[in-house]
């Protein structure tokens, strides 16, 4: 602000000047206070979004059939094994024998000083294979004689390793093993060893293919070499199947077991059930979801939504999915209150709990077509509606681009407003010092003049 205080008549300057600029800062203010307004509403419409978008995930969980499918599974010994279930499964029991777990290949070396080195002539080397395929094979140059520590690095650190880990177990006086595991359990990823170049090959893995006795391996696992046996085995109602991991997803439909504990022989029950108790809570998610929107609503009618039609238009949008019932379900039913979820005198959504469970009990195929039913089910409706409301060319987001266009246009016009009052601040200034100069030599005149007069013989004689 530039400033100019009376210094020739001592004319209050400043003060003036600036009474003039609130006048002359009218238009400005004006656009201003638009532009303020503009930023509450693009605001407003973004707490909008958020709680639409909170309220869809609200729909998430009962806008599908798949969705409402939710089962519990119930295992006969969790020491043994666990479970669950996804939606493509089905309310069943089955008898299970976990007999047997799957394991990962592992070798041993034999005991060496941690100062013994192997190999070091031309083309010496250590084969690892993982799997039934030769291109799966890791192989270690020993043509400069290496440390046990030494072929563990290059085992862990080669790009191109196949699925094979290495690691040293110390004994006692500086002894030490070099353990080597396969990364991946079963049958598939066992590891073939063996050596090139290396004297006096033997057969140390158990099955015919071993490295020199440099090495001395030795297989860890208790199967006598038959790789086999690396596989898991389990009995489902009598039927063995054996996989490669013990995490089975693909032999009971829709259930993925965790196996534990192997317990041959003795087979317990994997109980799945519907899991009425998560549908009802879903239910209820969907209603405190609804009121919660609803109090949003009335909330950003106070945040510069007050008479914006938008408002309006999403409110009597979620009102109506409501207040219009289903249509051509089998189950013949068509409103929520059919289930248990009624509106009070105030219009909050509640849920008797207790009904929805006896619904879902006795007619879970209901509850699922009410809310899932594609074009139908109050979730499904409600959640395709919301879609539309914020995808990129929907309400919301056509309402605050909108909003930006014309804040863009207020800002251009707030500069150039901006740039006119400096102008005229500079111009009042001017013109008002120049009155104070003028003022300030027309009372130094006044002053001399006056001083002259009282010099004049006579002067202040009252004759």
């Amino acid at each position: 602000m530039l400033s100019a205080a009376g210094i020739g008549s001592g004319l209050d300057v400043d003060s003036i000047v600036s009474q003039l600029m609130t006048f002359e800062r009218r238009p400005l203010v004006s656009l201003q206070n638009q532009l303020t307004d503009i930023d509450a509403r693009v605001s407003a419409y973004g707490e909008l979004k958020s709680a639409l978008a909170t309220f869809q995930s609200a729909m998430k969980d009962l806008s599908t059939p798949a969705a409402l499918k939710v089962f519990t599974t119930t295992s006969g010994n969790d020491e043994v094994f666990t479970a669950s279930a996804t939606s493509t499964a089905a309310a069943s029991s089955f008898q299970i024998d976990v007999v047997r777990l799957a394991e990962r290949h592992k070798f041993a070396s034999a005991e060496m000083l941690d100062t013994d080195t192997i190999g070091g002539k031309n083309n010496d080397a250590l084969n690892i294979q993982v799997g039934s395929d030769p291109a799966n094979t890791l192989t270690v140059d020993l043509s400069t004689a290496s440390t046990l520590g030494d072929i563990r690095d290059a085992i862990n650190t080669d790009a191109a390793n196949p699925g094979v880990t290495a690691t040293l177990v110390f004994g006692n006086d500086g002894n030490q093993k070099l353990v080597l595991t396969a990364r991946d359990s079963g049958a598939e990823n066992a590891l073939t060893i063996s050596s090139s170049g290396l004297s006096n090959p033997g057969n140390g893995n158990g099955n015919g293919n071993g490295a020199g006795t440099d090495f001395g391996f030795q297989e860890i696992n208790n199967i006598g070499g038959n790789t086999a046996l690396l596989d898991a085995e389990i009995s489902v109602d009598g039927y063995s199947v054996t996989r490669a991991s013990n995490t089975i997803d693909d032999v009971i439909t829709g259930v993925t077991l965790d196996l534990h504990n192997a317990d041959p022989g003795i087979p317990y029950t994997l109980d799945i059930a519907r899991d009425t108790a998560a549908v009802a809570e879903s239910v209820q998610a969907f209603a405190d979801a609804y009121n919660g929107m609803m109090t949003s609503i009335d909330t950003l009618r106070d945040k510069g939504l007050a008479t914006d039609s938008a408002l309006f238009s999403i409110e009597r949008g979620l009102r109506g999915v409501i207040n219009t019932p289903a249509s051509g379900l089998s189950s013949g039913y068509a409103y929520l209150a059919q289930i248990g979820v009624t509106f009070s005198r105030e219009g909050i959504m509640t849920v008797n709990t207790a009904a929805v469970e006896s619904v879902l009990v006795n007619n879970f195929n209901a509850v699922s077509e009410l809310f899932s039913t594609d074009g139908q089910g109050f979730a499904n409706r409600l959640d395709t509606q919301v879609d539309g409301w914020l995808d990129i060319d929907g309400l919301i987001n056509g309402r605050t681009d909108g909003l930006d266009s014309q804040k863009r246009l207020l800002q251009t016009r707030e500069q150039s407003l901006e740039y006119r009052m400096g102008q005229i601040e500079a111009g009042l200034y001017a013109q008002f010092t120049r009155l104070d100069t003028l003022l300030g030599n027309m009372q130094g005149t006044s002053d001399y003049l006056g001083q002259q007069l009282q010099l004049l013989p006579g002067f202040g004689n009252e004759s």
